[in-house]
């Protein structure tokens, strides 16, 4: 899932992560994701809420 974000961002997001929450905005799919991806423009903040080895965490980064 790191790629959805675009080639050159780095999102800090690892093999076996699972992105729980885009935003405020609890997900329930992977193409709900990739929607509100879609309208993303470069420059955008991103805050990702995800589940990594069982602990919740917070990646934030910039649409390139």
């Amino acid at each position: 899932m790191a790629q959805t974000a675009g080639p050159n961002v780095d999102t800090g997001l690892e093999t076996g992560d699972i992105i729980r929450a885009f935003g405020r905005t609890p997900l329930q799919s992977t193409s709900q994701l990739q929607a509100m991806v879609r309208n993303l423009k470069s420059g955008d903040p991103v805050v990702l809420q995800i589940e990594r080895k069982g602990q919740m965490q917070y990646l934030a980064f910039e649409m390139d």
